[in-house]
């Protein structure tokens, strides 16, 4: 449709266009499939379809009646070449005008898919100069594939992740195995890229998840505050001689006054219940924060798909400054 207004088309400089389709948020997307009451299943189709509302028409028109169902499920309407949306995450880019070399951009797409956030590291999986990912990157922010995340401490260096869901599927699983897949074997690929899945998408998925609660949904009780930014960052460290990644630092920006961190938070995608030992890591990462950006004792957020240890809950209950957030808080909870 803006093509009909560029150009030398007919309707150039007669008419305008603003036109923006948003895909649902998690919890909307949660409650358009029908299964707010399984956030463990909310969160597994959000992975992996994200928030477009077609997609529900062109997996079938239903998703899996619960947990147990779903990588059937999975099998039979997204790794199935019958289906409509085995090839929808390649079709997103080379149906995009405004892409005149959909191979460059479809290697930009898998190097960040597999892990590379940083335009160095996507650089150095595509054998290429950091120079010359600057259109690349551009390209495909533009068309809402991938989106770049500032660094909460140093603005400048920003990562870089994967925005469209499906997109991540194929570049992971549909496209390394597609002819496989042809052949019938879906059951035999899911299964064997269960850790690829686990760590790549269900890991990667469920940072962005507790990112977007703490903005969206976090009351300021629980934050300490207002959020007005919530960013990743890694943190120097001289004991261990090396940086960590941390994957939620929630800013507060108060007229008249320096901006200040009131809150940091892991996330844990696994099947394992997060224990004290992340909450030890956490209160260490705390300390290493510079003292310029932080006022009160910022509060220590953990996000545990699979839920909390008993030691740790038990911990947690005695400690004001931390806060456990689980797949059931993160969906219905604030």
């Amino acid at each position: 449709m803006a093509q009909l207004l560029s150009g030398g088309a007919p309707l150039r400089g007669r008419a305008g266009m603003e036109l923006v389709v948003r895909p649902f948020r998690f919890r909307e997307a949660a409650a358009f499939w029908g299964v707010r009451h399984d956030p463990e299943l909310a969160f597994r189709l959000h992975a992996l379809l994200g928030g477009t509302p077609a997609y529900l028409e062109m997996s079938g028109g239903s998703g899996p009646a619960g947990v147990a169902e779903f990588d059937r499920w999975v099998q039979r309407r997204l790794l199935n070449p019958a289906s409509a949306m085995f090839r929808e995450g390649g079709l997103l880019l080379r149906e995009e005008p405004s892409i005149a070399d959909p191979t460059s951009y479809s290697a930009t797409l898998s190097a960040i898919s597999a892990g590379n956030h940083r335009r160095s590291e996507i650089a150095a999986a595509l054998g290429r100069p950091s120079s010359a990912l600057a259109h690349l990157l551009a390209g495909l922010e533009d068309i809402g594939l991938i989106e770049h995340i500032d660094d909460a401490r140093r603005g400048k260096r920003s990562v870089h992740r994967i925005a469209e869901p499906v997109v991540r599927l194929h570049q992971l699983v549909i496209q390394r195995h597609e002819a496989e897949l042809v052949a019938g074997r879906a059951e035999r690929v899911w299964k064997a890229n269960a850790d690829t899945v686990a760590s790549q998408i269900y890991g990667a998925h469920f940072e962005d998840l507790a990112r977007q609660w703490c903005f969206e949904h976090a009351s300021p009780d629980t934050l300490g505050g207002v959020a007005s930014t919530v960013r990743p960052t890694e943190l120097p460290c001289r004991e261990h001689r090396r940086g960590h990644e941390l994957d939620v630092v929630v800013t507060e920006s108060v007229s008249f006054a320096a901006d200040r961190i009131i809150a940091i938070g892991e996330a844990k995608g696994t099947e394992a219940p997060v224990d004290v030992a992340q909450l030890e890591r956490l209160e260490h990462l705390r300390g290493l924060l510079p003292s310029g950006k932080v006022g009160a004792l910022p509060k220590l957020l953990l996000f545990g798909r699979s839920g909390f240890s008993s030691a740790l809950a038990r911990l947690a209950d005695r400690r004001p400054d931390v806060e456990l957030v689980d797949l059931g808080r993160l969906y219905g909870g604030a």
